[in-house]
């Protein structure tokens, strides 16, 4: 056996060797670098390969975006001219219709025309009424109606031998060819220098046959002119976006009819694009054309006339914004790629750990709990951010106790200041009764009057304490009723029914005899008869229920609205006895307590005040 190698096994080794080093001096640098070097340069390729081809088909669906957002809206403004476009046609031939009305019902009612005096009123009837026709119709620029002797009206002011023209041009013969009543004959849209009231203004002529409807006879041919302008006015559409855009009207000959621009007017489409798009049936959206000279265009058909609304969009700053696009796309990237690398550790590690638990506390905090510290004690940027949260939490906390007190103790004030202005307007109207009762020598009554006062006020002051058990209260309202009763013996009854067991139940002090005194004076005074005031109580679950009720005039749905918002503090207040115990009972209780009031015109009211259901020291106030 030969231990020679064969000249093709020589070429194999000779060609790995070169490899070979280069592996293994890759392998030898790699080995030297340390370790946050590998990992970008291992990262580097890895992610720059997916975010050039993610910069390509963004870019790539970006600008199909782009320009199907673009169809989108050519499609539906393509709609709206059309649909404009398609109301000027019809206005036009509602105009020939009734213009060919009018004139037969002139020629029926003056046929007999026998002197030039009646031929120039026929004249001046008949181009008035195509003047006032033309009114109706503000899209139509003019009329002529030339009738079978030769004869001219119109409804400008004739131009003379110009207008005469028409008597020389194949019009009225390809408008007498349609051959039929009612049947309209559409001519391109022109310049000439005959019936029109502007030559330099192409016209679109609507001509219709116009026949005496009794005996058949025709009667002459009637022309209609819309005046290029018209179209192009809706036309100027303005862009959604910066592209360059323009709409264009193109006949079935392949020429503009109608355009925003003057100088493309009646000039062949070919000069803008492809004529092969006109041949093209339906709605046609292409893009033609390449680099800087790509154009948008989309034909959409408007098959009465055999025109198509032709939409041109210049490319030119979608490619721009293409470009800009894949370009900021790669530049971010790139950017965000070589920061990963270098600093993905280091934040990981330094800023993003720190930060998360100061993240988590201020979302405590954010949910409601001011108890919430950030345990971060480092002396960097994050251990400031730390401390500085931690001392304005403290601070907020401490605003809030401030706030909260400063508030409570300004209601306490303003509640203080109105229950001051009850009392000495109670104690005025009974030093009042008992004047009255003095003068009229009833000295018993006045004795028994005082005393009650006495009482009452006695009661009223308990030293200074603002919350009294319902037991004294309701001796307090005794003897206010007393006194009432002996100011007013015809007007007034009343009950109590206050069980035993609710008597040490707490409640503001001068809180009931303001609803009583509220019954009497606006339910059972203004009765004119003897009326009753009943005060009651009782539990409902935890609370207690006490009632005032009275069977007076009562409130009309109206009234009883404008009181009730005066108890929530969204109206005018309607009475200052009833706020000042409603607000007093939500200071003293809490929100959920307070009064009610029901009503009912005619029957009566009844007030019921809900305060808690808890006795003696055991409310906290």
């Amino acid at each position: 056996m030969s231990n020679s190698k064969s000249p093709a096994m020589e070429n194999y080794g000779e060609r790995r060797l070169p490899r070979l080093r280069i592996t293994r001096s890759f392998k030898s640098w790699f080995g030297r670098l340390q370790i946050h070097s590998k990992i970008m340069y291992t990262f580097l390729p890895l992610s720059l390969i997916p975010l050039i081809a993610l910069g390509l088909i963004s870019s790539k669906m970006f600008g199909d975006t782009v320009v199907e957002k673009e169809k989108i809206n050519i499609r539906d403004e393509s709609r709206l001219i059309l649909s404009q476009l398609d109301s000027i046609i019809q206005n036009t031939e509602s105009c020939t219709n009734i213009m060919t009305a009018d004139i037969h019902e002139l020629y029926k009612e003056y046929s007999a025309r026998v002197t030039d005096v009646d031929d120039k009123r026929f004249q001046n009837l008949m181009e008035s009424r195509l003047s006032i026709d033309l009114l109706m119709f503000p899209d139509v620029d003019s009329a002529v109606f030339l009738d079978v002797s030769g004869r001219i009206y119109s409804s400008y002011p004739q131009k003379g031998e110009r207008d005469r023209e028409v008597l020389n041009s194949p019009m009225p013969e390809m408008v007498q060819s349609q051959g039929s009543y009612g049947v309209n004959r559409w001519f391109p849209m022109e310049r000439r220098n005959f019936m029109v009231t502007d030559p330099a203004v192409p016209v679109l002529t609507l001509g219709k046959m116009v026949f005496d409807l009794d005996t058949g006879k025709t009667l002459g041919t009637l022309f209609v002119n819309v005046k290029e302008t018209t179209f192009a006015s809706f036309l100027q559409m303005t862009p959604e976006n910066s592209f360059s855009k323009e709409y264009y009207i193109v006949d079935s000959q392949g020429q503009i009819v109608s355009s925003p621009v003057s100088e493309r007017l009646l000039t062949p489409f070919s000069d803008l694009s492809s004529p092969r798009l006109l041949e093209r049936k339906g709605t046609v959206s292409d893009i033609i054309g390449r680099g800087k000279q790509t154009q948008l265009t989309t034909l959409t058909p408007y098959d009465k006339l055999g025109w198509k609304l032709v939409s041109i969009v210049s490319l030119k700053e979608l490619n721009g914004i293409i470009y800009r696009n894949f370009v900021l796309t790669f530049t971010v990237g790139f950017l965000g790629l070589l920061l990963a690398l270098l600093l993905t550790r280091k934040l990981a590690q330094i800023i993003v750990g720190p930060l998360l638990q100061v993240t988590k506390a201020m979302r405590r905090v954010k949910e409601g709990d001011l108890d919430a510290t950030s345990n971060v004690a480092t002396e960097d940027e994050v251990g400031l951010i730390s401390s500085v949260f931690n001392s304005m939490v403290r601070q907020i906390k401490e605003l809030l106790c401030t706030v909260t007190e400063d508030q409570a103790r300004k209601r306490a004030y303003e509640l203080a200041l109105m229950h001051a202005q009850i009392k000495p307007h109670f104690l005025y109207n009974t030093l009042d009764t008992i004047y009255v009762l003095n003068d009229l020598g009833m000295n018993e009554e006045a004795r028994d009057t005082t005393k009650a006062l006495a009482d009452f006020y006695r009661a009223v002051l308990s030293k200074g304490s603002e919350i009294i058990p319902l037991g004294a209260e309701i001796s307090n309202v005794r003897d206010y009723l007393n006194i009432m009763q002996v100011r007013n013996p015809d007007v007034l009854r009343y009950s109590i029914e206050i069980p035993e067991e609710l008597a040490s139940v707490n409640v503001p002090k001068l809180s009931l005899q303001p609803l009583v005194e509220n019954a009497i004076y606006h339910g059972l005074k203004t009765k004119g008869e003897q009326g009753s005031v009943s005060i009651r109580a009782a539990r409902s679950d935890k609370n207690v229920m006490i009632t005032v009720e009275d069977n007076g005039v009562g409130m009309s749905e109206e009234q009883l609205q404008r009181v009730e918002a005066s108890l929530s503090g969204k109206g005018r207040q309607t009475s200052i006895g009833l706020y000042n115990v409603h607000e007093r009972i939500k200071l003293y209780f809490g929100e959920a307590y307070g009064l009610t009031v029901r009503s009912c015109l005619g029957e009566g009211t009844a007030i019921e005040m809900k305060v808690p259901g808890k006795e003696g020291d055991d409310n906290d106030v």
